[in-house]
């Protein structure tokens, strides 16, 4: 079979010249040409096409770096076409999806590793960055399909394959062959046991749950049982919404087996979402939020100096009962400890910008100070020269020599600039003292701020704890069915 080794030649020569960078249509007329000049010693047999080897040849290895192309003979030269992408208009566009494509293949090992393992694999917001600016002049609207479309090539997702834009993040996991329904659902939801995956749902919905509060689910004008008939429908709803807009071609009996599961492990945070918005609209002094918490705060009176129970009151473990003036207290303590906390914050970065300016005065009144000693040295040097120099010359010269005038006088300007130097060296020695002194003050200052903002951090720490159990007992209460003793 002569065609077969010559078109195993070909591949051959390709996979040696080229790999997954090269975008087809760049294998030009030079580039076939040293191609057939590569093959032109091998043989073929009669009546076998050299040019259909290579065509065949040529189509394959781009199949098999996911590109389609079609190869053609033009005045005896071949010539190679290349499909666009799906999404792409033109060729600028269809070699920005091979550029994304080039990203993609980059993690193929780690992806076909998570395959054995039966992992669901995620792109973190820097990689899922760097694909969307690989597609930076195609519209918004279209960068998730191609993408979608793009990890499915390369990963070889099928249909059933889920793929998910979440939180800035892509997720998608390969489904290994399930015999039926039931095992297909199980498989399906093995996802939302992955942390990752759980924590990045859990901030879409939480997002989109803050936004419903001030639009689609005004609550506030609820009473508590009107609360208790609508809050899981508006639930659902919310997670459903980001489940669609998230995974990529789900089916709607998809989505709904997804919304169900994670409206069963999302339920208990959602109403604490609830109980954040109320308590801080509370603190706003929004008459609807007062009105909406003493719904559930306000479960007893005082009858004849009696407390008389009318309804599930809201109560720690300790059997602490939470009236709305306690919690009201509880909430405006933790306001004014923030605000405490926040205000020496800000001292504290005053304080170290002191401290920073203070230790710059500082190192340049050292370097002064160097100079300044150095200076004193060099003069101290010329003095002990001049006056050895004028030993010398009184020793053999006498007192009228005019060269050992010249050397007095040389010695009067020299302890005439040391005298000048020693002022500078003594007011130096004072800036150096004052400047280690501001310095001393504003650390001095800094550490009891420090002291005064760990105490505060501790005060908060056990004020959010309760803070947080406030929350959790309110959203306990919220899902309950209220009813009167």
């Amino acid at each position: 079979m002569a065609e077969v080794n010559i078109y195993t030649r070909i591949l051959d020569y390709m996979c040696e010249n080229y790999d997954y960078s090269l975008y087809a249509t760049d294998l030009d007329t030079r580039s076939i040409s040293l191609l057939q000049r590569s093959i032109a010693s091998v043989p073929i047999q009669a009546g076998e096409s050299r040019n259909y080897a290579i065509k065949t040849a040529l189509q394959d290895f781009f199949n098999a770096i996911f590109q389609k192309i079609f190869v053609y003979e033009d005045e005896d030269r071949l010539k190679i076409v290349k499909y666009f992408d799906k999404g792409a208009q033109n060729e600028e566009q269809d070699k920005q999806i091979h550029a994304l494509r080039l990203e993609l293949v980059k993690y193929k090992n780690e992806v076909e590793l998570s395959y054995k393992k039966n992992f669901l694999y995620m792109f973190d917001q820097a990689s899922r960055r760097r694909f969307e600016i690989a597609l930076l002049y195609f519209p918004h609207e279209s960068i998730k399909d191609i993408i979608r479309d793009q990890i499915g090539i390369v990963y070889d997702l099928e249909n059933r394959d889920i793929v998910v834009f979440l939180n800035a993040k892509i997720f998608f996991k390969k489904f290994t062959t399930v015999v039926h329904s039931e095992v297909e659902k199980k498989h399906k939801l093995e996802i939302l046991d992955d942390k990752r995956f759980i924590d990045a749902l859990w901030l879409e919905i939480k997002t989109q749950l803050n936004k419903s509060f001030n639009s689609g689910f005004e609550f506030l004008k609820y009473d508590e049982k009107n609360f208790y008939e609508k809050y899981p429908q508006k639930f659902f709803s919310i997670i459903i919404r980001v489940i669609k807009s998230a995974f990529v071609n789900i089916s709607e009996e998809d989505a709904v087996q997804y919304a169900n599961a994670a409206f069963k492990n999302y339920l208990q945070k959602m109403l604490k979402e609830v109980a954040h918005f109320v308590f801080h609209e509370v603190l706003e002094n929004k008459l609807k939020a007062i009105r909406f918490l003493k719904f559930y705060s306000e479960s007893t009176k005082i009858i004849n100096n009696k407390m008389k129970l009318e309804k599930k009151p809201m109560m720690d473990e300790s059997g602490k009962i939470y009236r709305y003036q306690n919690i009201l207290t509880l909430l405006r303590q933790k306001e004014l400890l923030t605000s405490k906390i926040t205000h020496k914050k800000i001292e504290l970065k005053n304080l170290q910008q002191k401290i920073k300016k203070s230790l710059l005065v500082v190192q340049r009144s050292e370097d002064e100070m160097d100079k300044i000693q150095k200076r004193r040295f060099e003069l101290l040097l010329a003095i002990e020269k001049v006056e050895d120099e004028i030993a010398l010359y009184e020793k053999v010269s006498g007192h009228n020599n005019l060269s050992l005038d010249r050397l007095e006088f040389s010695k009067r300007d020299l302890l005439e600039a040391f005298k000048q130097v020693e002022v500078r060296f003594r007011t130096q020695i004072n800036i150096i003292n004052n400047a280690h002194d501001e310095l001393e003050k504003w650390e001095e200052k800094r550490h009891q701020k420090n002291i005064l903002k760990l105490e505060q951090d501790d005060e908060y720490l056990e004020l959010e704890k309760k803070y947080n159990m406030l929350c959790e007992i309110f959203a306990t209460v919220l899902s309950k069915e209220p009813f009167a003793f």
